[in-house]
């Protein structure tokens, strides 16, 4: 995979967290959470990088077709990897 590549997706990425951020505004904090304690624990159980684990979950219920739970996952693969400023 090229660098054009990797950017355009990590820029696709990023979106998720930013369309997340605009849609829940003061309760993005504890709508995200969730997603970040269900990702770390992938993360854990499966020696597993975010991507991975965030590939891994978007295959099982009940993430699979499910646009916004897809987004949330994202959103909090992007907070693992470099965290909102509070």
């Amino acid at each position: 995979m090229n660098n054009e590549v990797q950017i355009k997706m990590a820029a696709k990425i990023y979106k998720c967290r930013t369309t997340a951020t605009d849609l829940f505004r003061e309760e993005y904090e504890q709508r995200i959470d969730p997603y970040i304690k269900i990702l770390k624990g992938v993360m854990k159980e499966n020696n597993e990088t975010e991507i991975k684990a965030v590939l891994r979950l978007s295959n099982e219920a009940p993430f699979v077709g499910n646009g916004m739970a897809e987004m949330m996952l994202m959103a909090a693969m992007v907070e693992i990897i470099e965290p909102s400023k509070k």
